[in-house]
């Protein structure tokens, strides 16, 4: 029998109510091909919520228990309609990343249009962001390794799907506007260096290589990586794009330093695992993406650097300072 496990409302999410409803749910997925699951089948359900983007999406897990055991999904409810996104994952797939091979991604088994949701294969294993957090030198140089392959082979064969980002309009988006307007707010050298970055940024954007854009993840990091038994997967394809594939380095480099500032306390105490990184996706992806690494490594670092603002820990303004110094040392000048 199907039960109601959760209570989560959202006004910004519509059909998260509904989700929410086991009955409902379940009422809603029969007849939907989820696999070898039969779904005409289903004796229960139940819903736990993993992540809650209030107003956005919601990420949750279903366990269903049918007459052959239970089962368990990921889904995903949005505010909007998102069918692009599993229509870009079947492309994805469908290109060499199904769940048999070594570099893939979570296997998309439906997006049900009433409820906005898409349910997707549960990937078990660790994620890069747990190795680099609790590993070894050696495991995390080797986590490394296999995140920089999956990219390189996503660079080199996946389909070109979502919007086109190109590296001039980077600065004028709305985060990046909205970084540098709170960064501002606070005076002092916060709002120095921000300003002396932006400034560097704009300057550098008149100037970038041109490079042949290619698919791209849009937040490739350590903790979007799962290191399961004979597969990488990255999964979270929300914010997939077309870009200059240096984005998607940059990205996971300085998500990487964040982390070991964060975790670790020290922006350079995961700087083997950068190396490591840098130098297997170099070996197979496309060489062009040095060209503007550098640009795309400081961009990052300013739109990272507001997210410390929020932070409620004590040391949120020296996180923001050290991520602001970390782009300025990207753009090549020395930090005063």
């Amino acid at each position: 029998m199907a039960e109601c496990v959760q209570v989560l409302t959202d006004p910004g999410i519509p059909t998260l109510s509904e989700v929410l409803d086991s009955a409902a749910l379940a009422k809603q997925l029969r007849g939907v091909s989820l696999g070898p699951r039969d779904t005409s089948a289903i004796e229960q359900i139940e819903v736990r919520v993993l992540r809650h983007h209030v107003g956005q999406r919601c990420t949750l897990e279903f366990a269903l228990r049918t007459e052959t055991g239970w089962h368990f999904l990921i889904g995903k409810v949005y505010q909007m309609d998102c069918s692009e996104i599993f229509q870009t994952m079947e492309g994805i797939q469908q290109a060499g990343f199904g769940p048999r091979d070594e570099f893939s991604i979570p296997q998309p088994f439906a997006y049900v249009a009433s409820l906005r949701c898409l349910v997707q294969e549960k990937v078990e294993g660790p994620s890069a962001g747990d190795i680099f957090k609790t590993g070894d030198e050696q495991s995390r140089l080797a986590a490394a390794e296999r995140c920089a392959r999956w990219l390189a082979r996503f660079h080199a064969v996946a389909p070109k799907a979502g919007p086109v980002s190109f590296a001039h309009e980077h600065l004028k988006s709305k985060s990046m506007q909205r970084c540098s307007r709170r960064i501002a707010k606070l005076g002092g050298p916060y709002a120095e260096k921000a300003a002396r970055l932006l400034h560097r940024l704009e300057d550098a954007s008149l100037s970038l290589s041109p490079v042949d854009l290619r698919a791209s993840h849009g937040s490739y990091s350590a903790s979007h990586v799962i290191l399961a038994d004979g597969r990488t997967v990255a999964i979270d394809w929300d914010f997939h794009e077309v870009a200059d594939p240096a984005c998607d380095v940059a990205r996971f480099l300085v998500a990487l330093r964040r982390r070991a500032l964060i975790r670790l306390g020290s922006l350079r105490l995961l700087d083997g695992a950068a190396e490591a990184f840098l130098k297997s996706y170099l070996a197979t992806g496309p060489s062009e993406v040095e060209k503007n690494l550098h640009f795309f490594e400081a961009a990052t670092c300013l739109n990272l650097a507001i997210r410390h603002l929020s932070d409620p820990v004590p040391d949120c303004k020296e996180n923001t300072e050290a991520m602001l110094d970390e782009g300025l040392r990207a753009m090549g000048r020395e930090v005063i």
